[in-house]
């Protein structure tokens, strides 16, 4: 009788046994109990007393007029307070435009304060500037910036004012904020602006006590809030309600009402809350012509731009270098007042963004790069029980001298002991905490190993016997 094969028996063993060393391998590899970790991951404040932008078809060129900033990440906090930011117009007033000369080269040296920069990467400091200005149509507040380590950071602007005549008068502007750690347990990070007297259209429209506050924390605490408030509300000599949300939209409604003539409207702030963070948006006070300036400015412009290119054509001659001429000179007045013109046409507006505050906080998870791989090995966890030669050398002492290494008749020395882990991996910073695995991989081989010879030899026996 032919006898079966036991070919398919074998291969059957062998896949059983693969299945069967899942939970074997998973229990000899369970993690060690993991530790909840606190991470001091970062947090981010920052507050604005205004900024005034030329708008055009969504595109805004502007200046911020008291800024304040902090951040922390890890142990290290740093703050940031500006009475003046100029953004993208600082960085062209730095390039020459005619004769090697930069617009910004035009004004005297110290005339715009430069802002605060604080870092605890030395050590705590602090900054205090005072304020410029007085007397002028804007004057600009104080500055003042903190940071310590492990860790806090706070920034201020405080004391600013604006004059601007038949269109707005705000006093009393301040901005504050505040990024902080508690080590261990902890992530907070606040903002605060506020305008104490914001007047609009020579007083039709006065609100008194604006704030705007933003609150974030991570940690043994978390929660988040934003919001902002008026203290009171005139128009046209008239008190409006202003302390409920809807009460504030209806006294928004009727000041737009009240401003509509001049060209002025407001836009009331909204909050806005994401995973990192939470803001309110400032208060926007734009600024457009009205329709009787637009309709006579359009045909103005159109007859006026023959006579701007014959201008050009006329002066070129009269040049030092290509660089440096009076068309030059003249074609850099055009760019100002195109500016001017563009926020003045169909699509454009200057826009005076009052107040704004966020905050917010948030901590990094990061993959175990050494969770894959191959591991390293060490002699005691390739061959369990065995001990390395010893070489007469303790660890760091340097090189050994000559002939100092032993016969190379010397052997290992089998020693009793605990089977030592293949290899441990380690993590510190995980959703679930930090914790160790040890895996032993050769004492799961040997039993798969095992388990198919045992399989093997059964199938051997029950062929004979058949």
């Amino acid at each position: 009788m032919k006898r079966p094969s036991s070919i398919p028996v074998l291969f059957g063993a062998v896949a059983l046994s693969g299945v069967a060393v899942l939970p074997l391998s998973a229990a000899l590899a369970a993690p060690v109990a993991a530790q909840e970790t606190f991470i001091p991951g970062t947090g981010s404040s920052a507050s604005s007393i205004a900024r005034v932008q030329l708008r055009s078809s969504g595109l805004s060129v502007g200046i911020g007029l008291g800024q304040a900033r902090t951040r922390y990440a890890g142990q290290q906090g740093n703050a940031e307070a500006e009475s003046v930011d100029l953004g993208l117009l600082g960085t062209l007033s730095k390039a020459p435009v005619a004769c090697g000369v930069a617009p910004g080269s035009l004004f005297p040296e110290g005339s715009m304060p430069t802002g605060v920069a604080i870092s605890s990467g030395d050590g705590p400091d602090e900054q205090r500037t005072a304020s410029a200005g007085a007397g002028t149509p804007i004057e600009l507040g104080t500055q003042y910036g903190s940071a310590s380590p492990n860790s806090k950071a706070d920034a201020a602007v405080e004391g600013a004012r604006i004059e601007l005549a038949g269109v707005l008068s705000a006093i009393g502007g301040t901005a504050s904020s505040t990024a902080k750690l508690t080590p261990g347990s902890q992530r907070e990070a606040s903002a605060v602006s506020g305008l104490g007297r914001l007047s609009l259209a020579d007083g039709a429209v006065v609100l008194e006590g604006l704030n705007w506050t933003a609150e974030h924390r991570t940690g043994a605490r978390s929660d988040s809030a934003a919001g902002f408030t008026v203290g009171s509300m005139r128009i046209a000599g008239q008190y409006y309600p202003a302390s409920g949300a809807a009460e504030l939209k209806s006294a928004l409604d009727a000041a737009n009402a009240a401003l509509a003539a001049t060209g002025l409207s407001l836009v009331a702030p909204e909050v806005a809350k994401t995973a990192a963070g939470i803001s309110v948006s400032p208060l926007r006070l734009i600024v457009s012509s009205t329709p009787e300036l637009r309709a006579a400015l359009g045909p103005a412009l159109d007859a006026v731009q023959p006579l701007r290119t014959r201008l050009l054509d006329l002066v070129a001659p009269f040049q030092a270098t290509p660089d440096c001429g009076f068309a030059k000179a003249i074609g850099f007045g055009y760019l100002v007042a195109d500016l001017a013109l563009i926020a003045l046409g169909d699509n454009g507006a200057v826009e005076f963004s009052l107040g704004g505050a966020r905050a917010g906080t948030e901590f990094a998870t990061y993959a175990n790069p050494f969770g894959t791989g191959t591991p390293l090995l060490n002699p005691a966890g390739i061959f369990p029980g065995v001990q390395p030669p010893d070489l007469g050398v303790a660890p760091g002492a340097g090189p050994l001298a000559p002939g100092a290494l032993p016969p190379a008749s010397t052997t290992l020395t089998p020693t009793s002991g605990q089977m030592a882990p293949v290899s441990v991996a380690c993590r510190s910073t995980h959703d679930d905490g930090g914790g160790c695995a040890a895996h032993r991989g050769e004492l799961a081989a040997g039993l798969i190993l095992a388990l198919v010879v045992l399989l093997a030899a059964a199938d051997r026996l029950r062929v004979r016997m058949t």
